[in-house]
């Protein structure tokens, strides 16, 4: 290892030696741990896996207060499961993708609005009932309304032309 030096406000210090971190008990552990973090950052460009893992970790905190949340409460919601699901692979689609031609472009378009349009089925199946898989069950209900007129709006394909 390399020794580093160098200086931090009195606030930045003050957060990092109060911050948890897994595997980093000391201010100089938690220092490694930052900067290894600021490079699975860059190293995250171009490889979806790594990106998602590394979003999929920066989400990691709220899952677990959603996690002890529903185990206080017996309290599930579906909707909320399924955006911390689709986000972070969302996300991590978009920050691995780099594209440099058209093709690559289009790879991407169609990768996302994939993901984006698979999200959406989940959260409309829960439009199906009036009172969704939530926390709060009518979440779908109050924020749907424009999204189910304009679908009513898409012509449906003639059978006949496929």
């Amino acid at each position: 290892m390399v020794p580093v030096s160098g200086r931090l406000p009195d606030d930045l210090y003050a957060w990092l030696a109060g911050l948890t971190l897994e595997g980093a008990s000391t201010v100089s552990d938690k220092m490694r741990v930052a900067v290894a973090s600021l490079k699975r950052m860059q190293d995250g460009d171009g490889d979806y896996i790594g990106a998602l893992s590394m979003y999929r970790d920066l989400g990691r905190g709220t899952r677990e207060h959603i996690a002890a949340l529903e185990q206080h409460t017996g309290q599930h919601s579906e909707v909320l499961a399924a955006l911390m699901e689709h986000l972070p692979a969302l996300i991590a689609g978009l920050h691995s993708a780099q594209p440099n031609s058209l093709a690559e472009a289009k790879r991407l378009e169609s990768v996302l609005v994939k993901r984006t349009m698979q999200l959406a089925e989940t959260l409309l199946r829960q439009a199906v009932t009036t009172q969704a898989a939530a926390y709060d069950p009518q979440v779908i209900q109050q924020n749907s309304g424009r999204l189910l007129e304009l679908a009513r709006l898409i012509p449906q394909p003639n059978a006949s032309s496929t």
